[in-house]
């Protein structure tokens, strides 16, 4: 399902999975959609699903994640446990292209069984909190060593392909129905003003069913 090629201008690491054309084709997406939800529904910490993931190979579900953006239609490929540089590792890396160039996600999951914020002060939660937190330090690191970032994960041939604003951040977090109107509210600002896209893990149940016709 998930094989590496070389194309004719740059060569694909081979940590990267990627997800040729037609992957889709032998999954059936609502079988995997139901599983995930009793994965999550019967989920204690964020491990669980992260274990569920790795240890299936299911790397379709953080690869869902293409599904929010207008990208990973072209060429689409998924690294797990990313590192940047010796202090930050993402969970995963999305490598998508359309007609513009290269684009890329560094994702973050969080907690599932969470609330987004807290009911008595319309503050973040501890995990959103420390999600956002985890992005903003990636943030900060990726604008004093975007270069050596591309370098360091083999991506040096599509540098330049790459535009000033292709590389974005997503937080996986929390249930849908533990999000309430002002929750969602303040994820929208979140979104605005810090460019964190922040979905719950019923987002990705959304975009496996998606995923009939590819990214």
């Amino acid at each position: 399902m998930y094989e590496w090629r070389n194309k004719m201008d740059y060569t694909v690491p081979k940590k990267f999975y990627e997800l040729q054309y037609g992957w889709y084709r032998d999954i059936d997406l609502d079988y995997e959609a139901e599983q995930l939800l009793k994965v999550l529904d019967s989920a204690k910490k964020e491990n669980d699903i992260q274990n569920y993931i790795k240890e299936n190979k299911k790397w379709f579900i953080p690869a869902s994640i293409f599904e929010d953006y207008d990208f990973g239609h072209h060429e689409a490929y998924i690294s797990v446990e990313q590192p940047l540089g010796a202090e930050y590792k993402a969970d995963y890396m999305l490598l998508g292209r359309n007609s513009i160039g290269h684009h890329i996600i560094l994702v973050e999951f969080e907690n599932v069984n969470v609330d987004f914020r807290l009911q008595k002060s319309n503050m973040e939660t501890e995990a959103v909190r420390k999600g956002m937190t985890q992005i903003n330090d990636w943030k900060r690191w990726m604008d004093n060593n975007r270069l050596y970032f591309l370098q360091s994960c083999g991506l040096s041939d599509i540098s330049r392909n790459i535009p000033t604003w292709g590389i974005t951040y997503c937080l996986v977090v929390g249930r849908r129905k533990r999000m309430d109107d002002i929750s969602n509210q303040m994820r929208g600002q979140i979104q605005y003003e810090r460019g964190i896209h922040i979905i719950t893990y019923d987002r990705l149940v959304d975009n496996i069913l998606k995923l009939g016709n590819g990214f």
